[in-house]
C-alpha cells in the first residue's frame, strides 16, 4: 500500500459505528446547522476526529441517499486532517441541492465546519 492511500484513506477507526456514540453525540453533543445540513459534535479524546452520517428518507430514493452519503463521506476524508480537535461528528443532509457535485458538497461541509469552528477557512 502507498504513502500516498495511508495518508488519505478512511479507516475503520475514523468511523462511528455504534448506536450508543451516535445517541450520546446527539443527548450531549452541540448542534449546528447551515446549507442544508445538520452537524453535530462531541469533542472526544484520541488522535483523529470520527464522522457518521444520518440520512433520512426525505431526501429521496435509496440512491440519492446513498449518492449523499458518499459525498459527504469523501469530503471528510479528504480534509479530516485539517480538524483542529479530536472530536467525534454526526452529519445529517436536509436537502440535496448541496449535494449535487462534489465541489458543492466540499463547500457546504467545510462552511459547516467553519461555523461550528472545528477548522479555519482561509481567505487570503
Amino acid at each position: 500500500m502507498s504513502r500516498f492511500v495511508k495518508n488519505f484513506g478512511f479507516p475503520k477507526s475514523g468511523r462511528l459505528r455504534l448506536q450508543r456514540d451516535f445517541e450520546d453525540i446527539f443527548k450531549n453533543g452541540k448542534r449546528v446547522q447551515k446549507n442544508g445540513l445538520v452537524l453535530w459534535w462531541k469533542p472526544v479524546s484520541g488522535e483523529e476526529p470520527k464522522m457518521g452520517i444520518v440520512v433520512s428518507r426525505k431526501l429521496g430514493l435509496a440512491h440519492q441517499r446513498n449518492r449523499a452519503k458518499r459525498l459527504i463521506r469523501e469530503v471528510f476524508r479528504l480534509n479530516r486532517k485539517k480538524i483542529t480537535s479530536p472530536a467525534a461528528l454526526v452529519i445529517s443532509p436536509r436537502t440535496r441541492e448541496c449535494l449535487s457535485d462534489l465541489a458543492g458538497a466540499q463547500k457546504a461541509v467545510l462552511e459547516l465546519f467553519e461555523k461550528a469552528g472545528l477548522i479555519k477557512i482561509r481567505n487570503d
